[in-house]
């Protein structure tokens, strides 16, 4: 699935907001991070057809760390909230390398 995150790319000095640690933001981390991913969801939804929102639910499956029913339970908000917070994660991920080429050899999501 492709998703247009230009959009998040470009503000990716305020992908912090959306995937932070507790070193970053303390204790509530958690906290945090989920509130600003669900008020980013909802003001710049990524998933805006029914054949997106499904290849997310099949993504997140992957991961292996929620029950086929925890993820199928997801509301629209939550489930906007925690792609926001993957994407964040990426993005913040990509920055880390030199430039593309070693970032793309390293498994990247973002492209």
């Amino acid at each position: 699935m492709e998703i247009d995150v230009t959009h998040m790319v470009e503000d990716a000095d305020s992908m912090i907001e959306l995937s932070g640690s507790r070193m970053e933001h303390g204790q509530d981390a958690e906290r945090i991070t989920w509130n600003n991913s669900k008020v980013y969801g909802a003001e710049h939804p990524l998933l805006t057809t029914d054949e997106m929102r499904d290849a997310a639910r099949a993504h997140f499956r992957g991961y292996g760390a929620w029950s086929e029913e925890e993820i199928a339970a997801w509301s629209e908000e939550e489930l906007q909230a925690i792609t926001c917070q993957d994407v964040a994660a990426a993005i913040r991920d990509m920055e880390a390398y030199e430039n593309y080429e070693e970032y793309s050899k390293a498994d990247g999501k973002v492209f």
